[in-house]
């Protein structure tokens, strides 16, 4: 269950997205929720210099634990990151209303398997720790923009929309 889930999250998260945005339209607009957006990609690239690769991928991998940079506070900042952008969508959606939880509440609890899930696969295969950023050579920041783009998009269609 938990791999199905690993593997379909960004799917599963844009069938959820499309729901709350067909429920919840004409989109209410918040101008505050930019700064749950902008949060979020930051937190999301600091976090993105720590780890590996192999959180791009498809299967559940724990090649080494990082514990620097946010690494050092949160367990899963990328979690973390994807929620406080996934919060500036749903205000963007919802506005400043109970509804915006409710379509935040889908994205906490997928999260929440899945960090559950990665804690007790690291805690189990204790692998290596790292607790230095990755050199720029393996960062890979330029697929990044995959993530960020289309956040940044939908947020500024929804905005529009909102208008």
């Amino acid at each position: 269950m938990i791999s199905f889930l690993f593997r379909h999250r960004d799917r599963i998260l844009a069938a959820w997205g499309l729901l709350a945005i067909a429920v919840f339209r004409p989109p209410r607009g918040w101008v505050p929720s930019l700064a749950f957006l902008l949060a979020g990609f930051s937190l999301r690239l600091w976090a993105r210099a720590h780890i590996g690769p192999h959180s791009r991928g498809r299967n559940l991998s724990s090649p080494e634990r990082c514990t620097g940079g946010p690494y050092r506070w949160i367990d899963h900042p990328l979690y973390v990151a994807n929620l406080l952008v996934i919060a500036g969508v749903a205000l963007e959606i919802a506005g400043p209303e109970p509804a915006a939880l409710v379509i935040l509440s889908g994205p906490v609890v997928l999260y929440a398997l899945l960090g559950r899930a990665e804690s007790r696969r690291m805690d189990a295969s204790n692998p290596p720790e790292r607790s230095t950023p990755l050199p720029w050579s393996e960062r890979r920041m330029a697929s990044e923009w995959a993530s960020l783009v289309p956040s940044l998009l939908l947020w500024g269609l929804l905005a529009w929309w909102s208008r």
